[in-house]
């Protein structure tokens, strides 16, 4: 999940191959998609609402599909770096960065679960502050910077990352509990 440079005095996030997988299955449905509209056009004499309303719905998941895999890669293409000077966000479009001077609310915050793996947390900076919606997670909204903590990695997270940012910022961080969560 994170790679410690000590030399440099710098923490790099790597990616999370899961979101890979995601983005590679979600071009897969897609052509599915585009196959099956190439089967349905153009339609036959006599056709029904029923063709139509065919035709909207693949046209429908076909873009809710896309969407998820742009996502999915936009995700697995995230890279943070912590370093002295701040937090540095690079993915395919666009690059975010944070001085520590700027943050006023940090840390980990619970938002689900992924199957097979367990809890999925936030590690989160921001300029805002955000209100706290219970021991594990915060009501996080609008700009910031976020990735993805899943499973096992929170162990590693609080015990190497957590530090490292406490010890160049003053803002005390929320550390969401790891419990077991009931769906």
């Amino acid at each position: 999940m994170f790679e410690l440079n000590q030399s440099e005095n710098k923490i790099v996030l790597k990616r999370n191959n899961i979101f890979l997988a995601i983005g590679i299955a979600t071009i897969f449905m897609a052509a599915m998609g585009i196959r099956l509209i190439f089967g349905l056009l153009p339609f036959e004499e006599g056709y029904t609402l029923s063709d139509v309303f065919g035709l909207i719905f693949v046209c429908v998941w076909i873009l809710i599909v896309s969407g998820m895999g742009v996502f999915a890669f936009v995700t697995n293409s995230k890279k943070i770096t912590i370093n002295d000077e701040g937090i540095f966000c690079n993915t395919w479009f666009s690059k975010r960065n944070l001085e520590w001077t700027e943050i006023k609310d940090w840390g980990l915050s619970y938002c689900g679960q992924t199957r097979g793996e367990g809890n999925t947390y936030y590690l989160y900076f921001s300029k805002e502050q955000y209100p706290i919606k219970n021991e594990c997670r915060k009501k996080l909204k609008g700009k910031m910077i976020k990735t993805f903590v899943i499973g096992s990695d929170y162990a590693e997270i609080v015990n190497e990352v957590i530090p490292f940012c406490a010890s160049r910022t003053k803002v005390a961080p929320f550390i969401g509990k790891d419990k077991y969560h009931f769906l």
